[in-house]
Parts: C-alpha cells; sequence; structure tokens
C-alpha cells in the first residue's frame, strides 16, 4: 500500500530532524567526506565574529549558529612586542622587584619560567640574554649580588669587547665562540666570557688576517686551536 505524500513527509521530516539531533556522530561517520562536513558547518553556522585585542595576545571567537546559540572560543596569537602581551604589567613588576633584589639574569629567567610568563614570537622561555636585553631597554639598574664575579677578569672579554681589542667585525668572534676556537665560559648572568691572554690575541689576529686557501690550509689548522687554558 502506498503512503500519502503527507506521510511521506512526515517521514522525511522525523529522519532530518533525528540527524539534526545528533551533528557530532553524522560528522564522524565514515561516511561523512570532508566535503560534507564543510557543507554542514555553512548550514549550521550563520556568522563567525572573531575580535582581536590589539594589546594581547588574546583573540576571541563567536559562532552564531542557525536559529540563535551563540559559543565562545579562546585562542591565543603570537605577538611581536612586549607589551603586546598580557603578562606584560606582571613582566615589568617582576623585572624591577628582581633588580632590586639584586638577583642574576640567569635567577631571573627561571622565576618567570617558574611563573608561567613567556615572551613573545612563540619562544617557551626567557633566556639570560633576552632577560638583559629587556632590562636594559626598560632603563632598570641591575647590580650583581656581593662578591658576584658576573664580569670579565684578567684576559677575559665579552664577544663585543674581543672584538674591538683585535679591531675586527663582531660576527667574526660570534663564528669562533660557535665553532669552539676560543676559550669561553658562562658568567652568572650567563652571558659569554671569553679568555684570551697576549698568546691568544696574536694567534686569534694571525686566524683573521689568514686567507682562506688551500696552500694555507695546514696554517689555518693550527691557529683554529687554542692554546690550553691556565687553571683558574
Amino acid at each position: 500500500m502506498r503512503r500519502a505524500p503527507a506521510e511521506l513527509r512526515d517521514t522525511a521530516l522525523s529522519a532530518i530532524r533525528a540527524l539534526a539531533a545528533d551533528r557530532p556522530a553524522v560528522r564522524a561517520a565514515a561516511a561523512t567526506t570532508p566535503a560534507d562536513r564543510q557543507r554542514i558547518a555553512r548550514l549550521l553556522l550563520e556568522r563567525v565574529v572573531v575580535t582581536v585585542g590589539k594589546m594581547s595576545e588574546r583573540v576571541d571567537v563567536r559562532s552564531h549558529g542557525a536559529g540563535g546559540p551563540v559559543r565562545s572560543h579562546a585562542l591565543t596569537r603570537p605577538v611581536r612586542r612586549y607589551d603586546q602581551h598580557s603578562d606584560y604589567p606582571r613582566l615589568v613588576e617582576r623585572l624591577r622587584q628582581s633588580c632590586g633584589q639584586r638577583r642574576t639574569a640567569a635567577a631571573i629567567a627561571r622565576r618567570l619560567a617558574e611563573e608561567g610568563v613567556r615572551p613573545p614570537n612563540r619562544t617557551d622561555r626567557f633566556t639570560p640574554d633576552m632577560v638583559l636585553r629587556l632590562i636594559g631597554q626598560l632603563g632598570f639598574e641591575r647590580r650583581g649580588p656581593h662578591g658576584s664575579r658576573a664580569g670579565p677578569g684578567r684576559d677575559e672579554y665579552r664577544p663585543g669587547g674581543l672584538a674591538t681589542r683585535l679591531g675586527i667585525n663582531r660576527d667574526a668572534v660570534r663564528r669562533w665562540v660557535k665553532v669552539r676556537w676560543v676559550h669561553v665560559r658562562r658568567d652568572e648572568n650567563g652571558r659569554r666570557v671569553i679568555w684570551a691572554d697576549a698568546d691568544e690575541l696574536k694567534r686569534l689576529r694571525a686566524l683573521h688576517q689568514l686567507p682562506r686557501t688551500w696552500a694555507n690550509e695546514a696554517r689555518l689548522a693550527e691557529l683554529t686551536k687554542p692554546k690550553p687554558r691556565p687553571a683558574r
């Protein structure tokens, strides 16, 4: 016996309502293709409103569904400057307190990591060098703890100081540090300190001036080896 058109319509509407009531199952079904999921989303969503705070990494997303339901979602976005981060006021206060307490840059970096304060640009944590740069930008005065040997000692230089002493580009010194052609230690703030006595300065000048040719290969290999550093 054939069904009446009205009965067929009611049956179809009931099936559609049942599917609509179980949208997660429909989306997750093996027979539902990615194109089907996109069409479902377009039918269910009326509009999406994204609000981006200019001085924050936070992004508010509101999805307005067909028929009235509104759902809110909180996202984060990468920011380029410290002052665009929502934690910036807390960061500044922590740095001010830490400088007053004469904490080292390494200790400040550890404290910020423990408190969950992160730098911008998707970096996981602060490094001592980042802390020192930011302290300098903020104009905070930071003194090392009493008795600290954070700075260079005898025959020791910062990379920039060694470059100035040798009259060469700082990038050359950075390369020597990277390939371990100089003796380097880290001070209490995590900054690099290079040891170079008179003999080492003479070697490094010769290393910088030596043409990089096949004829000088043996001499170059000799000049790239720093002499043993005396026990401190």
